[in-house]
């Protein structure tokens, strides 16, 4: 485990500082000029590598170094030992993740900010360089993949897939790191053991999705049971319960309401009265037993 005695930078601000700071005795350079490094300095200029061995944005880093070709002191931080969350891993990122990259007098914590970094300072004849020349039509393609395949949710894709294993075929995390993930993890609500908002958007979607008839097609033919568990769930809180009603009498609470409302604002004769709210009693009379005998 790498401690503070083995951090090499000596005039670092221990605050997570841009790539593009130097140090103050350097002379001022443009904001956006790459700083080229000779390849014979740089094994005395070699980088230092926070990661876990796991984390996607670490191995990303790691590919990016190792295709360039470069010497990379690589110390790691097990996450599962909560060992990004020390005070001698927080001085180098508040945020409390990996990667980090250490650098001369930089330290970039931004898992962006450091490929940009790498890919703009090592440069030279024999190293590889992974953008194509800015302005082509291969520069902008990268970047449209770029973007695109760093939208993706890889972070919720690795906890849901090790919280439910059950959605995968053929995973390759071990049994017994999912089965100890899922023993310290509360999975009563979305977010933990509390009901938070998140519980109430996904209780009233689906509330929606059966009251139009999709939650057969979606979660109670049995290919979601976690899913139809927690609608079970939810619809027997007070609040749910209080402000939607049953999922049966949900248009006859909306329709009847309605009419009456109307026939206050504007009143018929009183034959016509008579007959309006008989005719609505006799429709809700009849809906709510062929409801009723449908659905229960």
């Amino acid at each position: 485990m790498a401690t503070p005695n083995n951090l090499t930078p000596t005039n670092c601000s221990w605050w997570p500082i841009s790539a593009l700071e130097s140090d103050a005795a350097k002379p001022a350079e443009a904001p956006d000029a790459p700083e080229v490094a000779s390849p014979a300095h740089w094994p005395k200029e070699s980088l230092v590598l926070y990661h876990w061995t796991q984390s996607f944005s670490s191995q990303k880093v790691r590919l990016v170094i190792a295709e360039k070709g470069l010497a990379c002191e690589e110390r790691d931080v097990s996450l599962p030992q909560s060992e990004h969350k020390e005070p001698w891993f927080m001085r180098l990122n508040l945020g409390e993740e990996v990667p980090v990259i250490i650098h001369r007098d930089n330290i970039i914590s931004d898992y962006d900010q450091i490929i940009d970094y790498v890919e703009r300072t090592f440069t030279g004849e024999h190293v590889v360089a992974l953008m194509p020349e800015a302005g082509s039509p291969q520069h902008a393609r990268v970047l449209q993949y770029r973007e695109l395949l760093d939208s993706l949710p890889m972070d919720a894709y690795t906890h849901g897939c090790i919280l439910h294993p059950e959605l995968t075929t053929d995973s390759m995390i071990p049994k017994y790191a999912t089965a100890e993930i899922r023993r310290q993890k509360c999975e009563l609500w979305l977010c933990g053991c509390a009901f938070t908002l998140a519980d109430v958007l996904l209780g009233a979607t689906l509330h929606r999705l059966k009251f139009l008839g999709l939650s057969k097609k979606y979660w109670e033919d049995g290919s979601r049971p976690n899913l139809q568990s927690f609608f079970e769930r939810v619809q027997k809180r007070l609040a749910f319960r209080k402000v939607l009603g049953d999922i049966h009498t949900t248009l006859l609470s909306a329709v009847i309401p309605n009419a009456f409302r109307l026939v206050k604002r504007k009143p018929p004769s009183f034959f016509g009265a008579s007959f309006l709210m008989g005719s609505l009693g006799g429709m809700g009379y009849f809906a709510y037993w062929y409801l009723k005998k449908k659905y229960i």
